[in-house]
């Protein structure tokens, strides 16, 4: 059952949120028992919760919770808040928790998340992005996961037509794309083996 605290209407006399604060001790319980466990290359009190406004698919703004690294979370609201103003839509915004930590149930209910201990997708035994909390996935029932005949999840198939705008879709050519790659962030529906245009990453500077 989803929380109504992470994902709740924004009253119209209220103004939207855009906030960066260390992960609450109920929401660092439940990560510790379902989307982290001993191994897993960050440590729990390396994230940080933030609390952002967002328009969904009716255009109304909702507040949701993303999970990321503390050395992005500054980044991330700042472009959130860009992104609520410019009108992009998204369509939920959870903590992957609230899905017991399954990837594929989130994607499913178009769930926009970012912190997840786990594989990287189709690589066994490689961390994920996700794992660090530097990567996030945007709308990723609208913006798919495409490699060869695979698409994830399955349901995005009836959004693999790029040249069509749906709700909350994420275009090479498009605003979300030109701010996160403004801010060095890399978008995957620019890799050539794969396409995961869902999927926002940004590596450690060196």
């Amino acid at each position: 059952m989803l929380s109504l605290v992470a994902f709740a209407a924004v009253g119209a006399d209220e103004r939207p949120v855009f906030r960066s604060e260390p992960v609450s001790a109920s929401l660092a319980d439940r990560i510790r028992h379902t989307t982290w466990h001993p191994g897993c290359p960050v440590a729990p009190g390396d994230l940080r919760q933030l609390t952002l406004s967002f328009r969904d698919f009716e255009h109304k703004t909702r507040t949701g919770t993303l999970i990321v690294h503390r050395d992005l979370a500054d980044e991330t609201v700042s472009l959130f808040t860009r992104l609520y103003w410019h009108g992009f839509q998204i369509e939920r915004m959870v903590p992957i928790e609230e899905y017991g930590g399954n990837d594929d149930a989130s994607m499913a209910a178009n769930n926009t998340s970012a912190f997840n201990c786990r594989d990287a997708t189709g690589k066994p035994g490689v961390f994920s992005n996700h794992s660090w909390g530097r990567a996030i996935d945007i709308n990723p029932l609208t913006n798919p996961y495409v490699k060869g005949g695979k698409v994830l999840p399955p349901a995005g198939r009836n959004y693999l037509d790029r040249t069509r705008t749906f709700p909350g879709s994420i275009l090479k050519d498009g605003f979300v794309v030109g701010e996160f790659e403004k801010a060095g962030w890399v978008w995957g529906g620019r890799w050539t083996d794969r396409q995961d245009y869902q999927h926002f990453e940004k590596q450690v500077a060196h």
